[in-house]
Formats: C-alpha cells, structure tokens, sequence
C-alpha cells in the first residue's frame, strides 16, 4: 500500500515571484498549514540566482517552518513532453513497455537525461494513453545544487503545467464533459492545459504578463491568439477521438497575469466565452486568519502551482511526475546493496572472533593440562619409565596445539576473501548468503559458495568473471541461476549460487 506523507511544502519559483505553501493532511482533510510570496527584485545588477535564494530561505524563517525537504518544478519550457498511446499491457511488463517507448520518443540518450512517465487512464478494457517527460540531467543537478547551498533537499521534481492540472482536479474546480482550458498567466511566460476526458495537451509560451503590460491591447491579442492556436493544435494531435466544434467551453484562469485590467473582457470579447478565475483552495481547510491574509496580499492566484507542487506525496493525483523518481530508486538499491555486504563482512568478522575466541580458551585448558604434567614429572622424577611416557603424551598434545594454532590463523583468510570480493562486486549485484570451508594445509584448497541477488544476468556474468581473474579462487562455476520478483520492489531479479576453491597461500 502506497504511503503518504502528513505535511508537504511545495515552492514555486517564478520569474518575479517565490511562492511557497505548507499543507498539512489531518482527519482525511487537507489543511493550508501556511503561505507566503516573495517578489525577486528587477534590479539587473545584482545576482539573480543569489539573490532568489537568500529570499527562499527568508520566506522559511519568517513563516517559522523547519522542514527541509520541499517539492519544486521545472519550467515548461525545459523539459521535453510526449503523449503515447499504449495497447493493453500487463501489469507487471508496463516499466519495461514504457522505458522501450522513452527510447523512441525522446531525442537523447537515457542517460543523459532524468525522465518519468505516467498513466492518464487506468481502464482495463480501454486503449491505455500516457505522458512521457524528461529533462536534461545537468538542470536537475543545478536545481538540486542550488537547493543545498540553502541547506534544503528534495526528493520531487515535478512539472509546473502538471502542479497546475493537478491543482485544478484535486479541487473539481473545472466541468467534466466539456472541452476546458486552463491557463496559468505568469510574468514572463504562460503554462496552458487543454483538457476533456482525460485527455489533455500542454503548451508554455512566452507571452505573458510582462509583453501585456509592455504592448497593452496588442499584447493581449497576441495571448489570446496563442490560445486560439493552442486549441487548434489540441484537436490536430487527438485525430479523430476530438471531434465537434473547435472552440473552448471553458476557460479557467490563474497566475498573477490573470488579474491585468480589461483582460478578462478581451478574452470574452474574442471567444465567446467568459473565464473564470481558479480556486487552488476550493477542497482545503483554510482558517479565518490564513484566509484574511491571503486576501489581504491578494495572493489567491498566484499560489495553484506551489498547491498542486505541495498536494504530491499527501494524496493521489491525476499526474504524477517526478524526475527524480530513478535516481530515488537506484539510492534504495545501493542501500539494500550496502546492507548486504556489511552485514556479511561483519558475519564474517563475529565468525572469525568467536572462533579465535573458543581456541583461546581451548589453548588454556590444554596449557593448564601441560602444566600439571610438568608438575607431576618433577614429583617423581626418579620414575625414569613414567617420565618417558608422560613426556610421549606431552608431545602428542603439543602436535594437537599446532593443528589447532594453524586452524585458528586459516580462518583470517576469510577476511581477505570478502575483501576481494567487495571490490570486484559489480554495482547491479549483492550477495545474500556465504558458506564454506578453508583447507588447513598450507597452499591447500579450501571451498565458498555464494548466493546472492542481480539485476540482470550480464551483471551475474561480469560477477564469475571478475570471481575467475582474481587470484584467490579457483575452478570458479556458476550452480544456478532463476528469475524472480522482488517482494519489496516489484521488480524483476535474478537469484544465483557459485562455488569455487580458495586458495590458502602460504605466508
């Protein structure tokens, strides 16, 4: 069962404004904890990125929130966004469709960038249609980079036009049947969905509040042509699932630029239709002195992104896109990975200490043992035939004492063996389970089978061929091999055992 969290800030840095909202999930009801709005100075000499992040950490301490970790967005015209269309796939073969169709849509390599996907419809019998998104990884790193230097982390790296969608069906603050827009109007660009049944499009531009204010009616002729265009777009790439009159039903309107003079009427005035402005708190809770404040500052607007940023991770959304979702997934690995092998090592290490131990101990009593003998021989000394053969037994003990010493100081191979073996252990593979024996010959052979789990059968391959060039083993051969699923992720394994000798050298 997927967990959530009880509290989620989402921050939405702008191109003039920082908006930051807490909310808070308590009693089934989601809460807005607390808000706050920055404006990012226009003064060209000063350093942007600097001075944008010292008012990030401003707006934490004047809202007095200790919380660390936050959920961001990157722009819409950074990241790179395709709709597919999937025939029925089963359930637990959908990560591998959907991987092989972002190596087709998207036009870099999969290493180069960080990308999710997500679902639109879940029906069984209908054809399945999905969003594909990536980014460049070098802009993740700068956002993440930037985060730090305040001392803040994040583990969600969302899409600003799918925070506002999101914010627009938690609320059911749109029509169902109709063909609806809605268009976020920021300073310097406008983030714009185009809905009906779940299908959607998304478009960002650069015509927003700044070149209204700059071109006044021109300006917003210009926007309003942008949208014109948009729709016209939408029902080119639904083909033939949109059908009817290309016009909008429903058009809903947020974002600072939202409120400019005479906007809303233009709007009318060209399209027939009359907007209306989003309400990103329509399903929360918000008390009396928090909802003084926000019509105060007037900030209503302005906060759908920063809700729809800070709604993930406390319920379920319609899309859901994180681009750090891989990177999240391979440090859980490794840490399972990490665990294994320290566990073994310190299996292996308490192995060693205990049986160092019981030979100490063993060592003591057979000295003990010796000692009275020597007592006894200098008792009766004049026992010439008795001494010869208590002495006879001494030296039997004696050789005893030796194996035993020399089976104590084999065991320390086993040191070196998983040390050899933790380095040459391939980053796709961990091992599970360590068995064996070491012979207590000098230069005599001893045995190690190993279990353990891989991503891949190439990455268990590497493993046995690493295992075969190192000098402490021999005759190395694999036993088997099985695909499985992983209980805890869900996702594909394989399990294998190896045995091979270990070669005891002598010091």
């Amino acid at each position: 069962m997927r967990r959530f969290n009880k509290t989620a800030i989402g921050l939405d840095i702008g191109s003039r404004f920082i908006k930051l909202v807490e909310l808070k999930s308590s009693g089934g009801n989601i809460i807005l904890n607390k808000f706050g709005i920055k404006e990012i100075p226009k003064d060209l000499k000063l350093d942007r990125d600097k001075v944008t992040f010292q008012l990030i950490a401003q707006l934490l301490a004047e809202n007095n929130i200790k919380e660390r970790n936050v959920n961001i967005c990157a722009a819409g015209q950074s990241v790179f966004v395709r709709f597919v269309k999937l025939l029925q796939v089963k359930e637990d073969k959908l990560k591998q469709t959907m991987r092989f169709e972002a190596q087709n849509q998207i036009p870099f390599p999969l290493n180069e960038v960080a990308w999710d996907w997500s679902l639109l419809d879940t029906g069984e019998n209908t054809t399945k249609k999905a969003i594909i998104a990536a980014i460049k990884k070098n802009i993740v790193d700068d956002m993440i980079s930037k985060l730090s230097g305040i001392r803040l982390s994040t583990r969600l790296i969302d899409i600003s036009l799918f925070s506002l969608y999101n914010c627009m069906v938690f609320n059911e603050d749109f029509s169902q049947e109709g063909l609806g827009a809605v268009m976020d109007i920021g300073m310097k660009a406008t983030n714009l969905v185009i809905f009906k049944k779940g299908n959607i499009w998304i478009r960002s531009f650069p015509i927003a509040a700044e070149r209204i204010e700059e071109a006044k009616d021109q300006g917003m002729d210009e926007l309003i042509g942008e949208l014109e265009r948009s729709v016209e777009y939408y029902f080119i790439q639904g083909g033939e699932e949109l059908k009817g009159e290309k016009k909008l039903d429903e058009l809903i309107l947020t974002g600072g630029g939202s409120v400019i003079d005479g906007l809303e009427s233009r709007i009318a005035e060209r399209l027939n239709i009359k907007p209306k402005a989003l309400d990103p708190f329509r399903k929360l809770r918000v008390s009396k002195e928090i909802f003084s404040s926000l019509q105060e500052k007037g900030a209503k607007n302005q906060l759908s992104i920063a809700v729809g940023l800070a709604l993930r991770g406390l319920v379920p959304l319609e899309v859901e896109i994180n681009f750090l979702k891989e990177t999240i997934c391979e440090s859980y690995t490794s840490r399972q990975k990490n665990i294994h092998t320290r566990l073994s090592i310190v299996m292996a290490v308490l192995l060693v200490i205990s049986f160092s131990i019981f030979m100490r101990q063993d060592y003591t009593v057979k000295r003990a043992k010796l000692d009275r003998i020597d007592k006894m021989l200098d008792l009766y000394n004049t026992y010439e035939p008795k001494i010869k053969e208590l002495q006879g037994k001494e030296d039997i003990l004696k050789e005893k004492i030796d194996i035993l010493c020399q089976a104590q100081g084999s065991r320390a191979i086993w040191l070196s063996v998983f040390k050899t073996i933790s380095e040459i252990l391939p980053k796709e593979v961990w091992v599970t389970d360590i068995s064996g024996i070491v012979s207590l010959e000098k230069n005599g052979l001893g045995r190690l089978d190993l279990g353990g789990e891989a991503l891949s059968y190439q990455a268990v391959n590497n493993f046995v061929s690493s295992l075969k060039s190192a000098p402490e083993f021999k005759d190395v051969k694999p036993i088997s091999s099985s695909i499985e699923k992983d209980e805890n992720t869900g996702e594909e394994i394989v399990r294998f055992s190896i045995t091979m000798d270990v070669v005891t050298i002598e010091s």
